[in-house]
Formats: structure tokens, sequence, C-alpha cells
């Protein structure tokens, strides 16, 4: 009697377990409660930037000159920021966003940046409510629920695009992508089939709009063709015996209502939707990752055994890379193992690495791997399975994307939220197998708590104080030595000037400073004019007018303007752009390296400044009578012989074969408050180096302006 009366007690406390039936007399309260925090604290998180009354980022910029357009009249055919390429609105770039914010501005009467500034905060925070009905749906449990949101609302990564001033299209993106997710979850828990095929319409129309915004729509069709890939896996609660193919569709509609929705999708924005004509591959790569999904899946359906189906997967998946490889040009696997550059030169584009991960995710991995792993239980035990596969499906796609480039882990912050408020029911699951229901609910909560308070303060991380390890992302690059260089230049130059500027600086340059540049963060065929600045700077300064000259007569052909630059603007970023500037040249030029500023010593008037790059430190001392430069390595000192330093009230100040009693280097360092950085004494003569750190014995540019950090010339010819 008492063995049976055990297994009874220990049945009722899985029953309990699942949803925290313990703590349920204050429900109501309690959500209502978790969705006014995570949008308090949501907005606090993301509002920092406001104070900067400027946009993050280079991109924003052009979609808020683009929102302009729409707002104050009809958006040009020919972007005429753009001299060197012949750049349609319509055909090269999807008008989702700023149309949207125009439209806001228009209804509204608020000013278009104070749209642009606001939006991306309301969706960080609407996209947190609204993950709190994701997983509602998916998990019937408000705790996980109310924790889903929480956790999004504080989760790194999804801060990095929904900040003040953030607006990127993969803002707007996540909105849709959080919407198809909870029509998704509907779908799977609707059992009247109309209804079921009302919810895929929806979705199709959620789709729709997001592929009008890009932001990485086509993630959505390779979600849902990861759930098909595994969904043959989930264990049946009763097998029906002598079913007919046509009765085993009909079972499975909600399945082939997300891929009808998704396929009319990508067909859609393939053939009517222009720019994608641009980035047809992604279309095809998710068509083909789809397709490839169905035909295994199909397999599925006539497969006796598992066994067979695994087989099937496999030699299918040789034919898709060897089609991808040889058809498409795409090398899958070395998109797999990174072992093909997929980034070009964006910065946003490049592989993530360890130091991502932490920046973006934090501790939130830990609790995330927890919960893939109860997700899988669950699945294995046909526990919630559709929704758990899914969510497991889009937590496993999006990680490993996360893992291949750095603006992705915005999408991964989505799904690593939800998994690990999962991992927490999980936790409380194992416990409550081990100790009273009680105690597992206490220990549960005092895990929660301990857990949140690291994430939402890092004690590892001294950039800013020790704390929110994510505001690097959230500090203007636009910051206010650019803004009154651009200031300078809209007061002081033609309105129909053409900037001669790196590319990362366009969009700045045409929207703040309002003038035209000759390449721009678009980059789409703008190849001349990136390699030709990069050739500019590496060029000296007689053979430096030649490339000017070169590139307005390639405009010229390209694109028939014919215009004259008479500006360049440089600034210190450039001097650590030098792996970026070297592969866009095809050569090895540039080399610098990075030592940063740590504090100051004072000896009678004499004051040393201390730089640090790893083990090794720089000294520069200054006093009443003279100047000098020496670094310490392995308890060795060497001189350095040609530095020079930074005056942003004119010249800048240059000591060249300075002597010492001791062994000298002969590199070059430039000394900055913010860092000194050092150069091989063979680029010297470089555009790259005059204009930046020496500002002297040029005969072609003279220095207009200069502010310490950015320095525009005047072309003299």
């Amino acid at each position: 009697m008492a063995k049976a009366k055990g297994k009874k007690n220990k049945k009722t406390i899985k029953t309990e377990k699942s949803s925290f039936e313990g703590i349920h007399n204050y429900d109501n309260y309690f959500v209502v409660t978790g969705l006014l925090l995570s949008a308090v604290i949501g907005y606090f998180l993301r509002s920092w930037p406001l104070r900067f009354n400027r946009l993050l980022g280079y991109d924003p910029y052009f979609f808020l000159r683009e929102a302009a357009y729409h707002l104050y009249g009809e958006i040009p055919k020919i972007d005429p920021m753009a001299p060197t390429v012949v750049r349609s609105f319509i055909t090269e770039d999807l008008q989702g966003l700023p149309i949207l914010t125009s439209i806001i501005s228009k209804i509204t009467r608020i000013d278009l940046l104070k749209v642009h500034m606001y939006l991306p905060i309301f969706i960080g925070i609407i996209g947190a409510i609204l993950i709190y009905f994701v997983a509602l749906k998916a998990w019937d449990n408000k705790y996980v629920a109310i924790i889903s949101s929480f956790f999004l609302a504080i989760m790194p990564a999804f801060i990095y695009r929904t900040s003040g001033g953030g607006l990127w299209k993969d803002t707007i993106g996540s909105l849709f992508f959080i919407l198809f997710m909870l029509l998704t979850m509907l779908i799977f828990k609707e059992k009247d089939r109309n209804k079921t095929i009302l919810y895929g319409i929806l979705a199709l129309i959620v789709l729709l709009l997001y592929a009008n915004t890009f932001g990485n729509f086509f993630f959505i069709p390779l979600i849902v063709a990861t759930y098909i890939l595994f969904k043959p896996f989930i264990k049946e609660a009763k097998k029906v015996k002598n079913i007919t193919i046509k009765e085993k569709i009909f079972k499975d509609i909600d399945l082939w209502v997300l891929v009808a929705a998704c396929l009319i999708a990508l067909l859609y924005a393939n053939f009517l939707i222009p720019p994608y004509k641009l980035e047809s591959l992604r279309i095809y790569l998710a068509l083909l990752g789809l397709g490839f999904a169905l035909v295994i899946y199909l397999s599925s359906y006539f497969a006796k055994d598992r066994k067979y189906y695994i087989v099937f997967m496999a030699v299918l998946s040789v034919i898709l890379i060897a089609f991808s490889e040889f058809v498409l040009n795409y090398n899958v696997l070395g998109y797999i193992f990174r072992s093909v550059d997929i980034s070009g030169i964006s910065g946003q584009g490049q592989a993530s690495t360890f130091s991502d991960f932490l920046d973006k995710f934090y501790l939130f991995p830990i609790m995330a791997i927890i919960g893939a792993a109860y997700a899988i239980y669950r699945v294995i035990n046909n526990d919630n399975s559709k929704s758990t596969l899914f969510i497991l499906s889009a937590f496993a796609f999006n990680a490993f994307m996360s893992y291949q480039m750095l603006r992705n882990s915005f999408f991964g912050g989505i799904t690593f939220a939800m998994m690990a408020a999962f991992g927490f029911l999980g936790a409380y699951d194992f416990l409550s197998d081990r100790f009273s229901k009680n105690s597992a609910v206490s220990l549960t909560i005092v895990l929660l708590i301990l857990f949140t308070s690291f994430s939402l303060y890092n004690p590892l991380d001294q950039r800013y104080g020790g704390s929110i390890p994510y505001r690097t992302s959230q500090s203007p690059h636009l910051e206010d030595r650019w803004l009154s260089a651009l200031m300078w230049l809209n007061d002081n130059t033609p309105q129909e000037e053409v900037v001669c500027n790196w590319w990362d600086y366009g969009y700045w340059i045409q929207t703040v400073g309002g003038r035209r540049t000759i390449s721009d963060g678009m980059r789409s065929g703008m190849g001349p004019w990136i390699s030709g600045f990069g050739e500019f700077l590496g060029s000296t300064d007689s053979t430096g007018i030649q490339k000017i000259t070169a590139m307005e007569q390639e405009a010229y052909r390209a694109t028939g303007n014919n215009f004259r630059m008479n500006y360049v603007l440089v600034d210190q970023s450039l001097l650590v752009k030098t792996t970026v500037l070297n592969s866009v040249i095809g050569k090895d030029t540039f080399r610098t390296a990075y030592f940063y500023f740590k504090g100051t010593s004072k000896l009678n008037n004499a004051i040393t400044y201390i730089y640090e790059s790893g083990a090794t430190r720089l000294f520069l001392v200054t006093d009443d009578k003279n100047n000098y430069c020496y670094i310490e390595q392995n308890n060795q000192r060497y001189g350095v012989s040609n530095f020079v330093i930074e005056n942003p009230n004119g010249q800048n100040y240059v000591y060249e074969n300075v002597k010492y009693n001791f062994q000298s280097i002969p590199q070059i360092i430039y000394i900055t408050p913010q860092n000194a950085i050092m150069m091989p004494e063979n680029i010297k003569d470089t555009l790259f180096s005059k204009l930046i750190v020496y500002e002297r014995g040029l005969q072609n540019y003279n220095l207009v302006y200069d502010n310490g950090y950015v320095k525009i010339y005047r072309i003299l010819r």
C-alpha cells in the first residue's frame, strides 16, 4: 500500500510541476506586473542613447534620408547623393521602413528624426510583450512566458538593434519575425481546419510585409525547413494503421499551411520586389532549403522505419550540397565551417568571435543550452511537441547564424531568450524530482533572481563602470567631433560639392553634411571608388591627384556625371582599418599597432602619459625643455626616434630623428589623448600618414578643418 501511495504522489507532483501550479494564486497580478516590469526596464535600457539626440551606426542615416523624401515630396527615381553610380531607389532598396516612418511622422506630426529615435525602443518593448504570447501559446505556461518576455527585454543582442536611434531594417523585421512565430503557435494549437487556414493567410501577410523590409526575411522559410526535417522524429501519441496519403496530408495541415505561406512569400519577393533580383541567391537558397526539407519529409509518408528516412536525408543532403556548389556557385560546406569569406568589408558582416557572443548574449547561452536539452526531452516524449520543436528549430538555426555573422545575433537574441526561460522550467522539473514542490519552486526562484541580477550587471566588463556590457553598441559612431566636422562641411562648401571619402562615412556626409559622396554604405556598384580611395591613401602627394582624376573619369564613364572633387575627408579611425584597406586595394600596404591610454604621472615639471598594448607600455614624457617618447617591453627600453603628437588647435607636433642614449626604433608613433598608433616608417610619405598624422609637407592638399580627429583638406589643382 505504501509503495502504491508513493507512486501516486510522484505522479501528482509531475502533473503540477510543468505549470508551477504551486504559485498560481496571483497569476493575473504576476502577469500584469511582469509585463509592466519588462516594458519599464526594456525602455530604460534602450533609452540610454536618446541623450545624444542622434542616430546610431551608419545605415539609419540612409533610411532617415529616404524617409525625408517620402515625407516632403516624392522619392527621386535616381539617388542624387551618389553621383558615382546610377542608383535607383525603387529597384535597389526596399522602401518598407522609410515609408512606414514617413507615414507615422505625417499622421502624428512628430518630427521625423524623433520617429527614428523612438520607434526602435517601442518595437523592442512590443517585441518583448509579444514574445509572452508566443511562449504562452507554445507551452501553456504563464511563468515561462513572463520570463521569456523579461529576458527579451534585457537581452543584449536584442537591445543591439532596438535602442533609441538604432532603426535598421532588422529592427522592423524583428517585429514580423515574432508575429510569424505567434501565428505559427496558433496554427499548431488550432483544431478547426478553416481557422488554421485563416491563421496561415495572416502568416502570409506578415511574411509579405517582412519581405518589404528585407531584414533577413528569408530566415523564416529556412527555420520552417529545419522544423520539417525533424518533425518525423516526433513520437506519435497513437499510431493509426492503414492511413492514406491524403489523410496524412490533411493530418499535417498545419505544416502545409506554413509551407504554402513561405513558398508564396519567396516567389512574391523574387518576382515582384525589384531589389531581390540583386539578392536572388538568398531567395534561391531559401527555396532550395525548403524544397529539400519537403522532399525528405514526403519520404516519411512511405518509410516504414526512421532509419530509411535518415538514409534518404543523408543522400539528398549530398545532392543538395553538390547542386549549391556547381549550379548556384555557393559553397555550403565552406559557409558552415567558416572557411570562406562571406562578410566582405562590412564590420557587421564579420564572423562572430567568443567576445562577440559574450557581449551580445552574456550568460543567456548557459540557460538556453539547458532549455534546448529540456526541449529535446519534451519533444521525444511528445509534450507540446510541435510548438517546442518549432522553437527549438528556430533557436538552433538562429544560434548557427549568430555564430556565422555578428549582425545575426540580433535574431538569435529572440530565441535565446525563450530557450533560456524554458531552461528554468527544465531546472524546476529536475529539482522537483529531488525535492518537494515548494522547495523546487523556491530554489528555481532563487536561481532566477541570481541569473537575472548577473544578466543586468556584468562585473567583468569595466568599459562602462562594470555595468551594461552592451552599451558599446548604443554609443553613436557619429560623435561630437564628427558632428562638428559635418556641420562645418555643410556651412563652408558649395551645395553641389562631391566629397572624396571612405565608404563608411558616406551616409553621414549625405544626410547630416548635406553633400554628395563618391561612396557610401550601400556599396552596390561602388567597388572602383572604395578601392580607389584606398589606393589614394596609399599614394603620395604627387601621385594622389592622379587617383582623384581617375575616380572622376570612371564616374563619368559609368554614369555620365561630370564633377570635380575639391575636398577630401579623413579621420583617425582609418588608422585601425588597415585590414579592410589592404583587402580593397589587394596589397599589404597599411600596417598599424594600437596602444590604449591608461593614465598620467607627474614628477617635478615633467608629465608622463602612459599607453599600453598587452605587456608593452609606451611613455610620452613632456616638460618645459623637451619631449621624448620610449617603449618598455620585456624589461627592455627602446627610444622612439619619430613621433607625432596630435594638436587639435593647429598643425600637429612632429618630432623626427630624436636621439637617445639607449637603443631606439625607426617606427613612427602617432599620439592622441585616447590612444597611440604605431606604423612602419616605409609608409611615412603616403597620404595615409600625411593627411591623418603629419598634416604637413603637402603641396596639393590644404588643411581647412581639423578638430583633432576629423580632418578636411582642400584639393589644390
